[in-house]
């Protein structure tokens, strides 16, 4: 294997020999807003604004019609930051950081493909024509795998954007073409906000399913880990979300679905987001700045855990309400409490696709609801439980527990508490 500086944008970034060792493990991030992430570039602590020992490749459509994150889309590997002129960022920040400490050998490289208000029906599926309601939101997944992706783009479904860059396939050729060899490690999703605010609610899981099945399919990873980030409770209309009353049961079924996903497959996890506060008062869609901190921790326990490095899978992290972690540079040191069985009672969840449509009452325990999840003190502020659902208790009795478990009352599923409540 060569043993060089990839050339990448003015040649700042390098790679050492000891990192050249193993392959350059290459992580996927796509989903919707909470994947984008609107934490603020100022309140992350100095030695994570511009991590240059991590590779980052972003992307969102936005870049189509020029909207405010075009300036962020990359042109070439870059170091992992908060991009564009708005410097916002999502959880790619801190899960970088602590998956590059956790595989120092390896290289690590990031691609991240988000928009908001994007769906798995319309805007994320395997071969889908364009959205004529959202030229822009088209395709999604074309414009992330590229010559990768399976799908025939002929008549109705042809390419709303045939020259478009695409993003996993160009940025493997890129690694390729400098000597690399790669492992695609993981897809990180965190979507689903945006179907549970109708229908599609109900058939969530089979999406869901799908979408999985073709990102594997199409990437030649059968088993690849999947993380994903469970929609938050801040939905709820009984604590200040968005969502009308009365849609109660959309939110269920999507939130029942993710874990529900989890459970039956040992290479999936779930990762808790209820204890995370909302942006602002009037956006309880998104997340604050150390909320998308406390996420990247999160999402990269999950993984390790899946991956059998830090924990065997099917291990789990304690589910809390314990907090994200706050107080500007500490929330990044908010991490993870105990790995282990601590957290069973946070992760069961049934109800498939949402199967109580209509109904309240048969859907998925919550995940937030674990017990042990404690962490170490932020350096400058709160500290924080690390919430990841990771499917407890996979492996340890027949599935149809799941099942069983899921008809734990709902009322473990919408935690009713203030609005605006402080992480941590």
């Amino acid at each position: 294997m060569k043993r060089y500086c990839i050339a990448l944008a003015a040649g700042v970034l390098s790679i050492s020999g000891s990192a050249m060792a193993q392959p350059v493990k290459v992580f996927v991030l796509a989903g919707q807003s909470n994947m984008v992430g609107f934490g603020v570039g100022d309140d992350l602590p100095a030695e994570l604004r511009s991590q240059r020992d991590i590779w980052y490749d972003h992307f969102n459509p936005d870049a189509r019609q020029g909207g405010m994150y075009a300036a962020a889309t990359s042109t070439d590997w870059g170091p992992l930051e908060p991009k564009g002129e708005a410097r916002r960022y999502g959880p790619e920040i801190t899960f970088g950081h602590a998956i590059a400490a956790a595989y120092p050998e390896h290289r690590i490289a990031i691609v991240k493909v988000a928009q908001g208000g994007t769906n798995l029906v319309d805007h994320w599926g395997r071969g889908l024509p364009p959205d004529p309601e959202s030229l822009y939101k088209s395709q999604l997944y074309h414009a992330l795998f590229g010559k990768l992706d399976s799908a025939t783009y002929e008549g109705d479904r042809a390419l709303q954007y045939p020259d478009e860059p695409t993003r996993l396939d160009s940025a493997l050729a890129r690694l390729a073409a400098e000597g690399h060899d790669v492992e695609i490690a993981a897809l990180l999703w965190m979507q689903g906000e945006n179907e549970a605010g109708w229908s599609a609610a109900f058939n969530y899981g089979t999406t869901l399913r799908a979408f999985i099945a073709a990102v594997r399919a199409d990437i030649g990873v059968p088993d690849l880990p999947v993380v994903l980030g469970r929609v938050s409770d801040n939905l709820y209309p009984a604590n200040g979300g968005p969502i009308a009353a009365g849609r109660e049961a959309n939110i269920d079924a999507v939130r029942a679905a993710q874990v529900t996903v989890a459970e039956e497959d040992p290479r999936v996890a779930w990762v808790d987001t209820d204890d995370f506060a909302p942006r602002a008062p009037d956006d309880a869609y998104h997340f604050d700045s150390a909320a998308y901190q406390a996420l990247g921790q999160r999402f990269a326990d999950a993984y390790i855990a899946l991956a059998g490095d830090g924990g065997s899978p099917g291990a789990t992290s304690a589910s809390s309400a314990g907090g994200a972690g706050a107080g500007g540079e500490g929330a990044a040191n908010a991490s993870s409490g105990a790995t282990g069985a601590a957290g069973s009672a946070g992760s069961a969840g049934a109800g498939g696709e949402g199967a109580a449509a209509g109904s309240s009452g048969s859907t998925a325990a919550t995940g937030s609801a674990g017990s042990a999840g404690s962490s170490g003190a932020a350096a400058g502020g709160a500290g924080g439980g690390s919430g990841c659902g990771c499917g407890a208790a996979r492996g340890e009795g027949p599935r149809t527990t799941v099942a069983a478990i899921g008809l734990v009352a709902l009322a473990g599923l919408r935690r009713r508490r203030p609005r605006g409540r402080q992480a941590g």
